[in-house]
């Protein structure tokens, strides 16, 4: 009878919570909203909030980093900060060919400043105020044994370990969902950052 309950309240958590289960972040389309209209993004996760910033009713690439506690509202970056955007009005990408992350992303650090644009199966470009380098990059690789960590294989014994965690770039109020340890074996050199899937 206990087992029989606790499925039940499993089955019933998944279903009443699909938003909360989702993993973050994401990229996502605007849709629904008039072609003569925009999708607010406010200051908190309410409709009465001030608005700080817009997307519009056709824009593609939107990445939100979390959603609220109650699932409708999706924490999006604009211009120097981060706000909320109802969720109700953008749809979820689907996975690039079963991808964990999206074919092309950045990763990014400062102190000293650095940059990696990563185009996954194809090349990771890498840029200092001092200079740019070109690396062969393979795919990203989810763990084995934990959810939402993964390694990016770089040439040349470098590398880079991606985490779903929340990161602040230090320099914005601007939020990310996913933090980032670049290294470099043969250095040996380790900068941390953040990443972001936003185009």
């Amino acid at each position: 009878m206990r087992r029989c309950a606790a499925a039940v309240l499993l089955w019933l958590a998944a279903a009443v919570l699909p938003a909360a289960a989702q993993e973050f972040p994401a990229l996502y389309s605007v849709a629904g909203v008039s072609a003569d209209d925009v999708l607010n993004i406010r200051s908190a996760p309410s409709a009465s909030a001030e608005i700080i910033g817009t997307l519009a009713p056709d824009q593609a690439g939107v990445e939100v980093v979390a959603a609220d506690g109650s699932g409708t509202w999706g924490l999006v970056n604009s211009g120097e900060r981060s706000g909320w955007a109802a969720l109700r009005y953008l749809t979820r990408a689907s996975a690039e060919d079963g991808l964990a992350l999206p074919r092309r992303f950045s990763c990014f650090g400062t102190e000293p400043f650095w940059i990696l644009n990563i185009t996954q199966g194809g090349a990771a470009d890498y840029a200092t105020p001092g200079g740019h380098t070109r690396l062969k990059a393979g795919r990203v690789l989810t763990s084995r044994n934990h959810g939402g960590h993964y390694l990016l294989p770089l040439k040349g014994g470098a590398g880079a370990v991606i985490r779903r965690s929340a990161c602040s770039d230090g320099m914005s109020d601007r939020t990310f969902g996913l933090s980032v340890d670049l290294f470099q074996l043969d250095t040996p050199e380790l900068q941390s950052g953040c990443c972001s899937l936003a185009p």
